[in-house]
């Protein structure tokens, strides 16, 4: 009999973290879907500076990277398909804090 318990016990705890990740993956992929809406391609019909958002998406990418990789910079190169130098000297070129890898909301980058 407690071998019956045992295994309902299994069951249930196996029904639990399976709802925890889909949980979880719901999260991830609505972040998701908020941080591709926000990577939207400017409007070129009144013109842009282009430096300008090839600056602003570079930021994003790297930063993207970053938090998927932890802060680590081998690992987000290699996201990236950057050589870890290059990346390092546009995180030097675009000021940004490594440490710091987390995302704002509506940031301006």
């Amino acid at each position: 009999m407690s071998q019956k318990f045992g295994v309902r016990k299994l069951k249930k705890e196996t029904v639990e973290e399976k709802i925890t990740s889909l949980r979880e993956n719901a999260f991830a992929l609505i972040k998701e879907i908020r941080e591709f809406g926000s990577l939207a391609f400017a409007d070129v019909s009144q013109g842009i500076d282009m430096p300008k958002e090839v600056r602003r998406l570079e930021i994003r990418l790297i930063k993207r990277a970053l938090e998927e990789t932890n802060g680590s910079q081998v690992s987000a190169a290699r996201l990236l398909g950057l050589k870890v130098t290059t990346l390092n000297a546009k995180i030097k070129r675009y000021g940004l804090d490594p440490n710091d890898i987390s995302l704002q909301e509506g940031e301006q980058s």
